[in-house]
């Protein structure tokens, strides 16, 4: 016998470790092993490998070791050291399967199958987290089927932050989105798309900037009357006050607001209204930070009574099927990820929320009918340009202790052109002081060495969301079952010659009056965001009045007399507005009528 040891503390037996070879079941067997005096120990039959040994290293039984493979001439009585450093796996992508001591004690599943629940709801991001919350509320037996872990139990900005101390602008507010993204698709040639999934309780919702625009009147164009007269009417109001509107005013905002009125006086300048909690000094309040539906679901839990009672939530649930007969939904098929085993759950309705990709991916495996042909097709994310560069000292709004965020709207905008096209299609989002806006510093050494890197140059952004029909020639499909990746074929819509022009045009004119400088290795032109980079992808699953959409007005699956869907899926364009507050105001509104439809 000789044995093989992986020696080290980066993969303890929290961390899987197996072995395969390719003289053993040509690469598909996996060769167990023991951890002891930390190290990974695989004893093994020297005479199995009498020609010599070829094997990896493979963690989690999914994620085979980087480079060449280990080639060995094994000994009776030897044995063979690896050091774990040495040794190096892919970042795993798969979305985390754990069971804490938190999640045991606030988020115990209900794993009876025989309950009829009211509604059941695929995902606990903004859509679905909304929609349960709201219904648990509203006295409907409530369960949440959602793929991920509890992971944080707040927005990540709430949390402490990922500082960069270093002269470049940094997005330290949702910044771990890169650590805990999932990728779980394939593109195909020349496919653009840059996303991932949020897979957590709460979903996208604990990564996300907190930027909370209404869509203006020209955005809203696409959109079906009835849905435009809600959100016009009540919808926007309401989702705004659940999601805790703000405006972070300061006399260096209000300095700023002036300065762009008067000096471009083609846009209005006004403050980005953001889904921040202030404190409340009446009540002697806590700041609550960044709205998340993990902060939403989670209190609603612990609070108990007051819809909490009403609110199951069984997190490692992997929907991967709903079942149906003639126009209802009979069960929603979920491998329980901590049993290992499948389960099948029911309700008297069924809202599909697990993003513009997973909803979509479910649609195709559960075969819904589709008789326009549009599932999956037409998903679109809106062009973004974005631009970061720096104040030095001297220039007429430079500070090196204050922030201000703002949008930069055309008075024009949305009036159409001699073709009949929208003109000036994008907001402008704007950020001066870039690493203080929405900051929040523990340590003042941090404070201090941030500033010595940047050298008294104010940090800044300046980005163009531009407003964009779905590209018909953007598709998501779905080659095989559950376990295989969709395939993403995305395109950016891009912009006209013309607008290209005015959006360099424009921004030029703002740095050269701002007195702007380059960053080190970064061009003051903007450069086009990745599709799907900022979540904001939309319309695979989009909704139309009579027959030119998958859903209805009403959110509802055409076709099916049960099945609701709410996320980003059904939006029938990809508004220049963060998309956020419009999801919220459509899931208050289902919540409502799911009410009046199954009290």
């Amino acid at each position: 016998m000789f044995r093989i040891l992986l020696r080290g503390n980066r993969y303890r037996p929290d961390r899987l470790v197996t072995l395969r070879s390719g003289q053993i079941n040509d690469w598909q067997e996996d060769l167990a092993g023991n951890f002891e005096d930390d190290a990974w120990v695989f004893v093994l039959d020297e005479d199995r490998f009498g020609a010599g040994m070829v094997f990896k290293f493979v963690l989690g039984e999914r994620y085979w070791m980087l480079g060449d493979d280990i080639r060995l001439q094994p000994m009776a009585g030897q044995d063979y050291l690896f050091a774990d450093d040495t040794v190096e796996f892919p970042p795993a992508t798969g979305a985390i399967v754990e069971n804490g001591a938190v999640q045991q004690r606030f988020f115990p599943p209900n794993l009876d199958e025989s309950i009829l629940y009211d509604v059941v709801v695929i995902g606990s991001g903004v859509g679905g987290g909304i929609v349960a919350e709201q219904c648990a509320d509203l006295g409907l037996n409530t369960l949440v089927l959602e793929l991920g872990s509890y992971l944080f139990p707040t927005h990540v900005g709430n949390l402490p932050r990922q500082h960069r101390v270093e002269t470049e602008v940094s997005k330290h507010i949702w910044s771990l989105w890169d650590d805990f993204r999932v990728v779980n698709y394939d593109n195909a040639p020349g496919s653009a798309y840059q996303g991932g999934q949020g897979f957590c309780l709460g979903g996208r919702s604990v990564f996300w900037g907190g930027f909370i625009p209404r869509m203006t009147w020209w955005e809203l164009d696409r959109w079906p009357q009835t849905v435009r007269w809600y959100l016009e009417d009540t919808g926007y109001a309401r989702a705004e006050q659940l999601l805790n509107r703000s405006l972070q005013q300061s006399p260096y905002q209000d300095e700023v607001l002036g300065y762009f009125n008067r000096e471009f006086r083609d846009y209005l300048a006004l403050t980005a209204p953001m889904a921040v909690q202030n404190t409340d000094p009446a009540r002697a309040g806590i700041n609550a930070g960044l709205f998340s539906t993990a902060d939403l679901l989670m209190e609603s839990r612990l609070t108990g009574g007051l819809g909490g009672d009403n609110l199951t939530i069984n997190l490692n649930h992997a929907v991967t099927e709903l079942q149906w007969e003639g126009d209802r939904i009979t069960g929603v098929v979920a491998h329980d990820l901590i049993s290992d085993r499948r389960r099948v759950y029911r309700g008297r309705a069924v809202v599909l929320a697990a993003g513009t990709v997973e909803s979509t991916k479910l649609a195709l495996l559960s075969d819904l009918a589709d008789p326009g042909g549009l599932i999956g097709q037409g998903i679109t994310d809106h062009p973004i340009y974005f631009t970061h560069f720096a104040l030095p000292p001297g220039a007429p709004l430079h500070r090196t202790d204050a922030a201000a965020k703002f949008i930069l709207r055309h008075r024009q905008a949305g009036q159409p052109d001699d073709q009949g096209q929208p003109r000036h299609r994008y907001n402008m989002l704007m950020e001066l002081g870039a690493d203080f806006n929405q900051g929040r510093y523990l340590d003042p050494e941090i404070v201090a060495a941030m500033a010595a890197a940047r050298d008294r140059r104010q940090l800044c952004e300046l980005v163009f969301l531009f407003d964009a029909p779905l590209l018909e020639r953007n598709r998501l499909t779905q080659n095989g079952p559950s376990y295989v990746w969709p395939l993403m074929d995305m395109h950016s819509p891009g912009v006209s010659g013309a607008e290209w022009e005015e959006i360099n045009r424009v921004q030029g004119e703002i740095l050269a009056a701002l007195g702007a400088e380059a960053l080190p290795g970064t061009p003051l032109t903007p450069r086009e965001a990745d599709p799907g980079g900022v979540a904001h992808e939309v319309g695979s699953l989009r909704m139309g009045d009579g027959d030119g959409g998958v859903v209805d007005p009403g959110l509802r699956f055409r076709g099916y007399d049960n099945l609701h869907v709410c996320d980003l899926s059904v939006f029938p364009s990809s508004p220049a507005a963060n998309p956020t507050l419009t999801l919220a105001a459509l899931a208050l509104k289902l919540s409502d009528d799911l009410h009046a439809r199954l009290r």
